[in-house]
């Protein structure tokens, strides 16, 4: 699976069925618009000059269905990192000029690992699982603190931890 299936699994089905619906509207709207007048009397000279028109808005109904499925991907992608899904919507939807978007894509927590043991998550700051105690990160001997690996020393405690101990977390 890439990265895109990966991301795009994030999107609600609801945002996706949402975005299609809000883009055939705008369409419709824009044939009332535009065609309609033309084809209600008939004049279809009218009815050929109008629809280049027509063909023009339907350009402006893919950035609302792009801004809809961005939504939904806020929505989905914030549940998966353990985040008020609700309140960065609401905030994506609401500040103006998708600059809530960016902000949640600049805020975001990290994508919390699975315990190789119990499968609960773990936050990016914990080197052991809150559930069953087993290790999810290597982790400082002294401080017991997550740390990376190739780190040479602990940035917690400043511990030097040797490439066997930062390979392997022991």
């Amino acid at each position: 699976m890439s990265r895109f299936d990966q991301e795009w699994a994030q999107v609600p089905t609801g945002a996706r069925w949402t975005a299609a619906l809000v883009a055939l509207a705008f369409s419709a709207l824009m044939a009332g618009i535009f065609l309609l007048p033309a084809l209600a009397e008939h004049d279809m000279k009218a009815f050929i000059m109008l629809s280049p028109f027509f063909l023009l808005t339907l350009i402006g109904a893919v950035p609302i269905a792009i801004y809809v499925l961005l939504l939904g991907y806020v929505w989905g992608d914030a549940r998966r990192r353990g985040m008020n899904h609700v309140m960065w919507t609401l905030l994506a939807l609401f500040i103006p000029s998708a600059v809530g978007i960016i902000l949640y894509f600049i805020l975001r927590d990290p994508v919390p690992v699975p315990c190789p043991s119990c499968a609960t998550p773990a936050r990016k700051g914990h080197a052991y699982c809150a559930n069953c105690g087993a290790s999810v990160r290597a982790g400082c001997p002294q401080c017991r603190q997550p740390v990376e690996a190739g780190w040479r020393n602990c940035a917690s405690c400043g511990h030097a931890l040797g490439q066997a101990s930062a390979a392997t977390g022991s």
